[in-house]
C-alpha cells in the first residue's frame, strides 16, 4: 500500500485501490447461488438509454394444412402492450483524508474499498431479486398484472395463469413442468417450455435439490426412478435475498420455475465505474474514492416462467 501515501499521484492511488475494489466486487458466488449477472435468472442486455421500451411480439400462429395449388394461408405478426423500465443511478464515495492515507498502518483504507467493492455486488443482487421477491405484486408485466398470476391475459385474448397451487414438493414441482409444457405462447399456441432453473430461498434449497437430483424420488419409500433428475436436468439456484431476512415470505417459501426463453431482464445501461478525485482539488486535502453504475431490472412477459408465491 505504499502508492496510497503520495497524494501527488491520484492515478496510482486509483490502480492500487481499483485491484481491491474489483477483486470483491469481480468475486462470482458458488454455483448454486443466483446474482444479478446470472443467466439461468436474469436475460441479460444492455442499453443505450435512460429507458427501456419493450413491447410483447405475437408471432405467426401454426401452420395450416393447405390444399393443392390452394393460395398459401397468412397470418399477421403483431407487438403489442407496451413496457417501459426506466433505468436507474447508483452510486458510492467516500472520503480519505491526507493523513489517513500517509499513516495507513492498519489497511483502513484497502479495508473501505473491498467492502465497498462487496457492496455493490451485494446491491445490485438484493435489488434484482425484488423482481422475485415481489413477483406476485409490484412485479408487473406487460399486460399490467403481477409477473405470477393466474390473469395474465395474451395479445390472442387467452387467459393464462402461470401460478403454481403450493410450496415446493415433488408433486407441485410436477405440476409446475406441466405448466411450463402447456402454457400458451402470445398466439395462443401451446410451445412446450422446458424447465430449466429452480430458484428458491436457501430455507428450501436442500429440499430443491433432493426433489432434482436424487436418483430414486425423494421423500418416498417405493425406490422409484427419480424423473427430475433422469430426465429434466434441471439447475437449482437459491438466493439469500429471497428469504424472510430480506423480506420474503417466512411462513411457506416461493419458489419459481424458469424456461430456457423467460423474460426476466437485466439491461445494463453503465457499468461499474470508480473514480479517484485527487485531494489537490479540495480545500480540505481530501481525496475522494467514488463508484457508480446504472442499470434496471424487469419482468416483460409470463412465458416461460411459473412460480409459487408463497405465504
Amino acid at each position: 500500500m505504499a502508492g496510497l501515501s503520495s497524494g501527488a499521484n491520484p492515478n496510482v492511488t486509483k490502480t492500487a485501490l481499483d485491484r481491491v475494489f474489483y477483486q470483491r466486487y469481480s468475486a462470482t458466488p458458488g454455483p448454486q447461488f443466483a446474482f444479478a449477472g446470472d443467466e439461468m435468472v436474469f436475460q441479460q442486455d444492455s442499453t443505450d438509454r435512460a429507458a427501456v421500451i419493450q413491447e410483447v411480439f405475437k408471432g405467426v400462429g401454426l401452420w395450416s394444412n393447405t390444399p393443392e395449388q390452394a393460395e398459401y394461408q397468412g397470418d399477421t405478426p403483431l407487438v403489442n402492450d407496451q413496457i417501459t423500465f426506466s433505468v436507474a443511478r447508483y452510486t458510492k464515495k467516500f472520503n480519505i483524508s491526507e493523513e489517513m492515507l500517509e499513516d495507513d498502518l492498519h489497511n483502513v483504507v484497502r479495508n473501505a474499498v473491498q467492502q465497498m467493492g462487496t457492496k455493490a455486488r451485494v446491491s445490485q443482487n438484493s435489488v434484482s431479486m425484488g423482481l422475485y421477491r415481489n413477483a406476485d405484486g409490484t412485479t408487473l408485466t406487460s399486460d399490467g398484472v403481477a409477473l405470477l398470476s393466474a390473469s395474465h391475459v395474451n395479445i390472442n385474448g387467452d387467459t393464462i395463469d402461470n401460478t403454481i397451487s403450493g410450496a415446493l414438493t415433488v408433486d407441485t414441482l410436477e405440476e409446475g413442468i406441466q405448466l411450463l409444457v402447456e402454457q400458451k405462447d402470445q398466439s395462443g399456441d401451446i410451445i412446450g417450455h422446458e424447465a430449466k432453473t429452480l430458484l428458491v430461498p436457501p430455507t428450501s434449497y436442500k429440499e430443491a435439490v433432493e426433489i432434482t437430483e436424487s436418483r430414486l424420488e425423494a421423500n418416498t419409500t417405493d425406490n422409484q426412478l427419480n424423473v427430475f433428475s433422469a430426465k429434466y436436468g434441471i439447475v437449482v439456484r437459491q438466493s439469500q435475498y429471497l428469504g424472510s431476512a430480506a423480506g420474503g415470505k417466512a411462513t411457506t417459501p416461493a419458489f419459481f420455475l424458469m424456461g430456457e426463453y423467460h423474460s426476466v431482464m437485466r439491461f445494463v445501461r453503465v457499468p461499474v465505474q470508480t473514480r479517484m478525485l485527487a485531494g489537490e482539488l479540495q480545500e480540505n486535502g481530501d481525496s475522494v474514492y467514488r463508484g457508480r453504475y446504472r442499470e434496471v431490472y424487469g419482468a416483460v412477459s409470463y412465458e416461460a416462467f411459473v412460480g409459487y408465491e408463497g405465504v
